[in-house]
């Protein structure tokens, strides 16, 4: 899966995101470094992926990455 950065993924209500083509809308969180992914959601992606889908959802939401 193709890397991008946060600013690049982030939506935000305020104006319609223009997302790259090959981005998983519904998986988001997946295109980030394994970096960025650790400093927005406080754990690595195995952590997160073990969390109730209610959480990880929850979690994206505040993210921006809903």
């Amino acid at each position: 899966m193709k890397i991008y950065p946060y600013e690049l993924l982030k939506v935000t209500n305020s104006r319609r995101v223009k997302l790259p083509k090959d981005v998983d809308r519904t998986r988001l969180e997946r295109h980030l470094s394994p970096g960025s992914f650790s400093e927005i959601f406080g754990m690595k992606i195995q952590e997160f992926d073990r969390l109730p889908l209610w959480k990880r959802n929850d979690m994206k939401k505040k993210a921006n990455l809903f």
